[in-house]
């Protein structure tokens, strides 16, 4: 926390070695946090970049953060992404996969595991926007509930009851709409 504090005034004072070391800092998990949603490597760079010039421009302007940088690039770079995805929605085409592939010599083991992701990208593309955000965070990227809520500007309150809806939802897509006996049936709870 010491070091962030530290970043964020040199780079509020636009001190460019501390702008430097925050693009190095920050950059490769917001790319992947990015890159989790878009699943497209151009298109997420593009977005990253997008994350830091909007930051630049509000330093520049006075503004941007003034604590808890982490979380404030977190919140710029979900905005992006909700932006994105709204403006795919309005596109008439998909972006190409990147398709990368273990190096595992197993064919049938790397087939299976291309299905199995393929089926989980598929159910956490479903989800809204504010579920997978949550769930990347949490699970993909090793946030604890403050972290995430403050990276999303919400309470941990509703990062659990969103972290909750997404695993339920995520957990019937990927067995199908199947209960555990193979019949259709809703979710219950004990």
């Amino acid at each position: 926390m010491v070091q962030e504090q530290e970043l964020l005034r040199g780079a509020r004072s636009l001190e460019e070695a501390a702008l430097g070391e925050v693009f190095d800092t920050y950059y490769p998990a917001l790319y992947r946090y990015i890159y989790y949603h878009i699943r497209h490597r151009e298109t997420a760079e593009d977005l990253t970049a997008e994350v830091f010039t909007r930051m630049l421009e509000q330093l520049a302007e006075g503004c941007g953060p003034s604590q808890h940088l982490r979380a404030w690039l977190y919140r710029v770079a979900y905005n992006v992404v909700v932006d994105e995805s709204r403006r795919q929605a309005y596109r008439d085409h998909d972006p190409l996969d990147d398709g990368a592939t273990s190096g595992d010599g197993n064919v049938e083991r790397q087939a299976e595991h291309s299905l199995l992701r393929d089926k989980a990208r598929v159910a956490l593309g479903e989800l809204t926007p504010d579920q997978r955000a949550v769930l990347i965070l949490k699970y993909l990227e090793g946030y604890g509930n403050r972290d995430v809520a403050r990276m999303l500007g919400t309470t941990i309150g509703a990062v659990k009851a969103l972290q909750y809806r997404g695993l339920v939802a995520m957990r019937r897509r990927l067995r199908g709409g199947l209960d555990g006996d193979g019949n259709q049936g809703r979710e219950c709870t004990a």
